[in-house]
């Protein structure tokens, strides 16, 4: 019987020399359903459970593996094109694995041909999350009808409350073969909070980019804390909130040594905000609720590669991981209350494989330049280090430690929009966003086994998390304020020869939520690579510990 691993996952380079100068006469694409078959040999093998999952399963549409390939018929052989599109649709959620070579066996003196050969993910995936008095269930569609598209829907009960969440999105992934991806999603929470947002966004998704850009526009409502100094009781509010944001860039890239490969760009990016309260407090007598304008440029330098590698977060799959530095420099202003105020800032990141294992890191610094009050100040730090992969007599382990430290004006923070608090998903999700401070320290661990034994072709990959944090409130010291706390196991299971062939499984308890003051559990919510790891691309500009 035909199984997942039909499709082989590379581990080496692509090869410069042997093909360099040879024009691309064909590109040849197949596509491999989850179960291991190819479309022509579905009848030959028309079991009832093979005919039930091949019509639940639609297999991607050759057209939506072409619009990922960044090299064409009639191109010159160019050996990153080649190791780019196999990175990019490794990415995807809906392939399993992927693998593109030349076909040795027609190779001319001129030309060769090229073979897409793509093993699709089962993408129809059922949501089951449980928290507390929460119940939620819905699906997740990752491949709508082998377009690549992704539908997301979900609806949770609070049965104690009887209150409901109700989430919809749906995301048209490398619209036209343009690499642009634009989402629609809504939203109506527990609280009766509402949200709807439209984004259109192309990254620079490969060195090999030229230009990006996109839009956001963003409406929600929602009953929000306002803090008060030297306070712990936050009066309830209501906000309303229209959010425009646009950006673009362009980069270029920088020759040093091989001139075949890009791996050095220059990149110049400019980005406007427009944050709009058509609805907010009457009282506010520090204006945490004021409408603002904001414009900025950054010129960053970034050179990134990428390293294949096994057993980082996935069992036995090929997994990308940036390596490399990125420096930027932004300036730009934002207006608010009738004021300019001017603003500079500077980024590093690092990435690299030592001895031990690997690190990245990145560090960002900001200074809003303020003529009547203080000067206000921004510090973040944030990276992630994983060990080599230990040997114990029962399995293969890894670990990895990931700290992040923020640090916010002196004044409390002046904005409901660059609040500090603790609610990113790597951090402490299950908190409000409303719990804020000016300054934060987050200690993450997390250890993966790979377990040697099996079980009827079951890899079983348990793996624990243990996170703490720290965030400062009316400015007192960082370390005297409660300690908070989450603890968690998950589970990986594969089976190459299944349909299903990943699962994950996690559960994570909270000893402590604020404002409730209630330990909490979440089931289903957590993912191994919920972890700070940066990618050494080149980021949007931004006010740092704004949300982005």
């Amino acid at each position: 019987m035909p199984d997942s691993v039909s499709v082989k996952s590379r581990t080496i380079d692509f090869s410069k020399i042997s093909y360099q100068g040879k024009i691309i006469r064909n590109i040849a694409i197949e596509t491999i359903d989850p179960f291991g078959y190819e479309a022509s040999a579905k009848e030959k093998n028309s079991k009832w459970y093979d005919r039930l999952a091949d019509r639940i399963h639609i297999d991607s549409k050759k057209a939506t593996i072409r619009n990922y390939l960044l090299f064409k018929k009639g191109e010159e052989y160019n050996a990153q094109k080649l190791y780019e599109s196999e990175r990019i649709l490794r990415d995807m959620p809906f392939v399993n694995r992927v693998n593109i070579s030349v076909i040795d066996q027609t190779t001319t003196n001129d030309s060769i041909d090229v073979l897409v050969k793509v093993l699709d993910s089962w993408s129809l995936k059922p949501r089951l999350r449980f928290s507390g008095n929460k119940i939620g269930a819905g699906i997740n569609e990752e491949n709508l009808l082998g377009l690549g598209h992704e539908l997301n829907f979900i609806y949770t009960t609070n049965f104690k409350e009887k209150e409901n969440n109700i989430f919809g999105s749906y995301k048209a992934n490398n619209l036209l073969g343009t690499f642009i991806n634009a989402e629609i999603l809504g939203e109506k929470d527990f609280l009766a909070n509402e949200r709807i947002s439209l984004t259109a966004r192309r990254d620079f998704f490969s060195p090999l980019t030229r230009w990006a850009g996109g839009f956001r526009f963003e409406y929600f409502m929602r009953k929000v804390a306002m803090p008060v100094e030297n306070s712990e009781n936050f009066p309830e509010v209501q906000i309303k909130v229209y959010n425009q944001d646009l950006w673009g860039g362009y980069q270029f890239p920088v020759f040093a040594g091989d001139k075949e490969e890009i791996s050095r760009n220059i990149a110049v990016l400019g980005r406007f905000q427009n944050y709009q309260y058509k609805d907010s407090p009457q009282v506010d007598p520090q204006d945490f609720f004021s409408t603002y304008t904001s414009f900025l440029a950054t010129a960053n330098y970034v050179e990134r590669k990428f390293s294949v590698k096994r057993n980082i977060f996935d069992f036995n799959l090929p997994e990308d991981i940036p390596y490399g530095k990125s420096i930027g420099i932004t300036g730009g202003m934002l207006s608010r209350n009738s004021k300019v105020i001017p603003y500079a800032g500077i980024s590093a990141a690092l990435g690299s494989f030592i001895n031990w294992g690997y690190f990245s890191g990145k560090a960002e610094y900001g200074r809003f330049f303020n003529e009547e009050k203080e000067n206000s100040d921004s510090f973040r730090i944030e990276g992630t280090y994983f060990t080599n992969l230990h040997h114990w007599k029962f399995a293969r382990v890894r670990h990895f430690f990931s700290p992040t430290f923020a640090w916010g004006s002196q004044r409390y923070n002046s904005s409901y929009k660059d609040r500090i608090n603790f609610s990113a998903s790597d951090e402490f999700p299950a908190y409000s966003g409303d719990f804020i401070g000016t300054k934060k320290l987050v200690l993450r661990h997390q250890m993966q086994f790979f377990v040697h034994r099996t079980w009827k072709n079951f890899h079983f990959n348990p793996y624990s998390i243990i996170a703490l944090g720290w965030i400062s409130q009316n400015n007192q010291k960082l370390f005297r304020s409660k300690t908070h706390s989450k603890f968690g196991f998950g589970i990986l299971i594969n089976n190459p020869y299944l349909v299903f062939n990943r699962i994950q499984v996690s559960f994570v308890y909270y000893p402590n939520v604020p404002f409730d003051h209630k330990p909490i559990f979440e089931f289903n919510e957590y993912r191994n690579n919920m972890l700070p790891i940066n990618s050494l691309g080149t980021d949007l500009p931004h006010f740092v510990n704004f949300d982005h």
